[in-house]
């Protein structure tokens, strides 16, 4: 595998540990959705950030752009009040879940670019993760256990998503 292949397994598998850890939370009383939320995009950017610096001679900003998107997610979220009001919070999920749409679009036109035929894959699980993500907002208008239970649901599928795109590329290879 090559370095950049590995930096976004490990990636994808951290996601998919974040997305398992969040749905335990409710069980062990930790429900305010406001920091669990603002801890995951924060733990996400960060990443991302490593995943980048990591990966910058391949001239792949998928990972510094998504930083961006979870700092102005997270600057949306500081500003406005998840408590009180639930339509709130779906609409900073939604505007992240748009703009992470708009970066893996960019990634699907650089692979197309290249006359690489994973792009349809790439498009397939860009389609996955719009549907689950408006899923998932939509129903962002119970109590805090549940909100918390369908954070860790989104994020762990995100991390299944996630996942495809270097197994992919690692089996061509192979062939």
């Amino acid at each position: 595998m090559k370095r950049k292949q590995i930096v976004d397994l490990i990636t994808a598998v951290v996601l998919i540990i974040l997305g398992s850890i969040i749905l335990i939370f409710p069980l062990l009383k930790i429900i305010n959705v406001k920091y669990i939320f603002m801890g995951v995009l924060t733990f996400y950017g960060i990443m991302n950030l490593i995943q980048y610096i990591l990966t910058n001679e391949s001239k792949d900003y998928e990972g510094l752009f998504t930083m961006i998107a979870s700092i102005i997610t997270l600057i949306i979220l500081g500003l406005v009040n998840v408590e009180k009001n639930p339509l709130n919070l779906a609409l900073t999920l939604f505007v992240w879940i748009t703009i992470m749409s708009l970066i893996k679009l960019k990634k699907c036109d650089y692979y197309h670019d290249r006359n690489k035929k994973i792009y349809i894959l790439k498009i397939i699980t860009l389609v996955l993760f719009i549907l689950i993500g408006l899923l998932c907002t939509i129903n962002l208008y119970y109590e805090q256990s549940v909100q918390v239970l369908v954070l860790g649901f989104f994020y762990f599928i995100h991390g299944i998503l996630e996942l495809i795109d270097p197994i992919t590329n690692y089996l061509i290879e192979l062939k």
